[in-house]
């Protein structure tokens, strides 16, 4: 407890001539719904001042509930001193502002270290506090009981109790997804607890908080002064308050050079990235960051896939799995990515049978080996092959040669194998291209063009998600909670090429990654020069391999 904790009564929470907490219309808004909903995100213009509403409501909770504990969590504390320090006097402003509207000694500062109370801080001793994860402030209900706020580094390792969350700046995590997963939990002890996350749209889209927050696709925001309530596509509550919302409120956005006030049109069109724009201000969440694959357009294939009969399986074939198969319509290919070892874990085996349908493609079974027996694989791979009468069964050898040799020769005479090498190029379009980056741009396309439709499941988005765009190349994340490396893109992928190998068939735009994806009528005029087709109609007949091992 603290040193000589002042002797008072509760005081009632009825609003006064001068409220102890002063507030913009968005900031009142969150603070009603973050009473009626257990997870509620913020997404607010830069500069709104999340930070301050944080700590006010800290206060709120901590003069309603006894013995209460509320975890401020700050991204801020893993960046530079600098901005470290500039988060600090923001806090530290919040809490004087507060504390002067007070009775004397009913908020205290204290050291979560020593647990004791400090009184006389310097700024520089209250930000070495805030820096050091030390910093913590009390609300005195009686000389024995108080509530009190924390504040900690948002780090999966750093958060360990329990109470109400605020995260602040969710966005900016790099690690975000491994943190939710630690700090979830907190609130699952108490139904009364709550999680709030505050923050501005992530720059790239493969960032968790994005699928975590980002609303549903198409959807309009009208100018509010107390900004505008959606449910992400994830199902979270959240308040959006944008450039426009926040003026309309009487929040000024300033001219970087002159420093005159600006209207948010004009903001925007002085601003030299009006992308970084659009996500600080505008509060849009911009697809095409440097994950592979868009969200929204792998949402798209996922529900097309759910019509479509798509599905995804672990560790075997699903009952029934024959039933998803129609062979009159068209030629099935199989892709394997056999699993590999990324530090201590083991990839899940990623497999992939793809049906060509009336042009189109659809990804019918997907399929996450996780099993360590190599064998496991082996016999489905035979078992699919077999039954479907596959037209090839495309695998990468890159590094499990011998392995995969041993898979083409027990489907000798059954159909077609692949042995493919991702290091290695190929001549398209006259350019040498490395097959890591042809087969990704393969299905990449596919997606992107509504050409495939793919199982409704996330662990298929959570994998294909996980594949980046990397100087003109394609390179995998690891996902160090499953193992994932993009194992079921890859098996996908060759399931493609599976299917277009050995025909006169296109195999993917010779084009940077990041650049401008050709249309199908430009790919359908570059076909005619070069007799190619990159979605060409069904043909069932014989393919020769053009890269064995």
């Amino acid at each position: 407890m603290a040193d000589n904790p002042p002797a008072v009564a509760p005081k009632s929470l009825a609003p006064t001539a001068s409220p102890v907490i002063q507030m913009r219309s968005g900031q009142r808004r969150l603070f009603q719904l973050v009473e009626q909903y257990r997870l509620l995100g913020f997404i607010a213009r830069r500069q709104y001042g999340k930070t301050t509403t944080c700590a006010n409501i800290a206060l709120k909770k901590m003069m309603k509930h006894r013995d209460h504990t509320v975890i401020f969590g700050s991204a801020k504390l893993n960046l530079s001193r600098e901005i470290v320090r500039k988060e600090a006097a923001v806090f530290e402003k919040a809490i004087s502002a507060a504390m002067a509207r007070l009775d004397e000694g009913k908020v205290q500062l204290a050291d979560d270290k020593t647990g004791r109370s400090v009184s006389g801080l310097t700024h520089d001793d209250f930000a070495d506090l805030f820096e050091h994860s030390r910093l913590e402030f009390r609300y005195y209900h009686t000389r024995s009981s108080y509530s009190r706020t924390k504040v900690v580094a948002l780090r999966p390792d750093t958060v360990g109790e329990t109470g109400d969350l605020m995260c602040d700046e969710v966005g900016r995590i790099g690690n975000w997804k491994d943190v939710w997963e630690a700090v979830e939990p907190i609130v699952a002890s108490n139904p009364q607890f709550r999680i709030l996350l505050l923050t501005t749209p992530p720059p790239d889209d493969a960032h968790y908080s994005f699928e975590q927050l980002a609303p549903p696709p198409g959807m309009q925001f009208p100018v509010s002064p107390s900004g505008n309530v959606y449910e992400s596509v994830k199902g979270v509550t959240c308040l959006r308050v944008d450039a426009w919302d926040a003026y309309a409120d009487g929040v000024a956005l300033y001219d970087t050079k002159t420093a005159q006030p600006v209207t948010p049109e004009e903001s925007r069109r002085r601003a030299f990235d009006k992308d970084a724009w659009d996500r600080n201000y505008g509060c849009l969440f911009i697809t095409g960051g440097s994950a592979a694959v868009g969200l929204i357009k792998l949402m798209e294939a996922m529900e097309r896939g759910e019509r479509a009969g798509c599905v995804y399986a672990e560790d075997d074939l699903p009952p029934g799995w024959e039933r998803l198969f129609d062979l009159s319509k068209g030629p099935v290919g199989i892709g394997a990515d056999p699993a590999t070892t990324e530090g201590e874990k083991s990839n899940p085996f990623g497999i992939a049978v793809t049906q060509r349908i009336d042009g189109r493609y659809a990804a019918k079974l997907i399929i996450s080996m996780k099993s360590k027996d190599p064998k496991k694989p082996k016999g489905i791979l035979y078992e699919l092959a077999t039954r479907l009468k596959a037209k090839a069964v495309a695998i990468d050898a890159t590094s499990e040669v011998y392995w995969a040799t041993e898979v083409r020769e027990m489907l000798e005479g059954v159909c077609q194998v692949i042995l493919l090498k991702s290091s290695e190029r190929l001549d398209f379009m006259g350019e040498r291209v490395l097959y890591k980056t042809y087969l990704g741009q393969l299905l990449v396309n596919a997606i992107d063009e509504d050409q495939i439709d793919l199982p409704n499941d996330f662990n298929v988005k959570d994998d294909f998600r996980l594949v980046k765009k990397m100087k003109g190349g394609f390179d995998n994340s690891l996902d160090t909670a499953t193992g994932r490396h993009g194992d079921l893109f890859d098996g996908t992928k060759n399931s493609l090429h599976a299917l277009i190998e050995g025909t006169e068939e296109a195999k993917a735009d010779a084009v940077q990654i990041g650049a401008r994806v050709a249309s199908i009528s430009e790919r359908a005029a570059l076909a005619a020069q070069s007799r190619l087709t990159m979605f060409p109609p069904p043909d069932d007949g014989p393919s020769t391999p053009t890269l064995n091992s």
